[in-house]
Parts: structure tokens; sequence; C-alpha cells
């Protein structure tokens, strides 16, 4: 199960911004996004043993190459394809008070959880914002999954991708289960002592653990010990290499054992979703 796929049909970063983060990381970008060829994207998911994977995309935000297709788009593609994508929904935190009425309109739409990024909203603020806490009280009295995406990419100041403002949450919120795409880096060690500190906590680092970037041995050591049944595989497809090539590089990651390198690709996800029979 990839927890952080963006196919071909959605939107969440412009097709520039792709390509520039992919010169970034030294990646040629997937054959199947080049060609914006879907049926060529599910033959390269095939190909990586990728049987599903979770949709997610930041609500409207006026961050420069950002560009989020709508929860309605999003629960349309699922619908389509219902064997292969799970979605979530995006909350838009500029303004709070409608946020708790709009969860009732993702389940509706059939989601599993909702995508919230308060730093990159029009009006900013930071996850632990108590004009935010009606909004997690609504989703844990529900049992819904709540996303973030926390990383030096997103901002607007370094600061705002701290783990400690989603400690505050997580405490806050015991019975609230918290993913983190992008693993909060460069924060990675404080993310670990998060995850190890609050068990409603997830990690997705994505290309932080895939692509050599300091810290990612952070990840690792933590998924092989403390933290085996929270950290969750994430390709973050189209901003990778081919997937097979992502697949190849997991296989050599360093993971002690082959459970721990299961619960990674699938295992932990599944448990997650409640997935397991």
């Amino acid at each position: 199960i990839d927890f952080r796929f963006r196919p071909i049909g959605t939107q969440s970063i412009t097709p520039v911004l792709t390509y520039e983060y992919l010169r970034k990381m030294r990646l040629k970008p997937a054959p199947s996004f080049e060609q914006q060829d879907i049926e060529l994207m599910f033959q390269e998911m095939d190909e990586a043993g990728i049987d599903m994977a979770v949709i997610g995309v930041p609500a409207p935000t006026e961050k420069a190459g950002f560009i989020s297709s709508t929860n309605r788009v999003i629960s349309e593609y699922v619908k389509q394809y219902p064997n292969k994508f799970f979605g979530l929904g995006s909350l838009d935190t500029s303004e709070p008070s409608k946020c708790v009425n709009e969860i009732d309109h993702i389940l509706d739409l059939g989601m599993i959880g909702a995508t919230m990024e308060p730093s990159t909203a029009k009006i900013s603020s930071r996850f632990n914002d108590k004009q935010l806490y009606p909004i997690y009280e609504e989703l844990q009295r529900r049992g819904l999954l709540l996303v973030t995406v926390t990383s030096a990419l997103l901002g607007p100041y370094l600061d705002d991708c701290k783990p400690e403002w989603v400690d505050h949450v997580a405490t806050d919120f015991p019975e609230l289960n918290i993913v983190i795409q992008h693993g909060a880096w460069p924060y990675s060690r404080e993310a670990v002592g998060l995850a190890f500190k609050q068990s409603n906590v997830y990690l997705v680092p994505g290309q932080y653990i895939h692509y050599e970037f300091a810290g990612s041995e952070d990840y690792i050591k933590a998924a092989n010990r403390q933290l085996s049944e929270q950290i969750l595989f994430g390709s973050v497809y189209p901003n990778c290499g081919p997937l097979t090539e992502v697949m190849d590089i997991v296989d050599n990651l360093g993971f002690a054992n082959s459970v721990i390198k299961k619960n990674y690709l699938g295992d932990n996800a599944r448990r997650l979703l409640g997935l397991e029979h």
C-alpha cells in the first residue's frame, strides 16, 4: 500500500515544480508521468507490486507551484478505481468554523479521513492552533484518520514543520490517529522521538527515506526497532523515479528482516486502515 500517491488525473503541485523537485533529487520521472498515461501508471504500479494507494492533496493554497484537485474530483477518481485507491478529503483551515461541517461532506464522498495543512493555507496557522481544536475533536469523535504534510517543502517557514506542533495535538487528542507525510523532515530525529512517545502518530518519510537525504538513517533505525509498526511506505508519485526503481531502493535500505520490510511496505498501513482480516 502506497500511502502517498497523486495519480494522473489529480493535482497537488504543477508539472513544472514536479520536474524541478526531480532535478534537485537527480531523478528521472516515471514514464507514465512524462506521457500522462493512466494505463501505463497502473502497469508501473503492478510491476512495482503496489496493490493500492492513498490519494491526498492539500486544500486551496496560494503557495507558488501548488494546485490542488477538489474533494469531489478525488472522490470520483476513487469511485472509478475502487480496488486501487483510497481517498482523503482536504479541509481548508483558513475557515476553521466551516471545517466541522465539511467533515460530513467528505464522509458522504466516501473518504477515509482528512488532510489538513494549516501552514500553507490561505490564512496560515500552526498545526496546534487552538482554533483548529474543534476540527480535531470531531475527527476523533468519528474515528477518522488525520493526515498532514510536514517538511521543509511546505512552510512558509522552516519551523512550521517542527514535530512539536503535532505532539501538542496528539497529546490533547489521544484517540486521533495522525499521519505525518514527509516525516517532518529535516526534523527526522524529533519526528522519530514524537512517534516513539505517541502511539497515535505515524510517519510516511517518502523521498526523505528513499533518496539519501541527511537524516534518512533515523527513519530506518527507528523502523528496525522502536517504530516497526509506525512507519509507512509512500512513493510520493510523481515526485519520485520510476516505481520499480523505488522498490529496488527499498530492498537496499537496510531493514533488519522481512517482517519489518513487510510492515513498511503495507502491513502497517493495513492495520491503520483496518484492512486486516
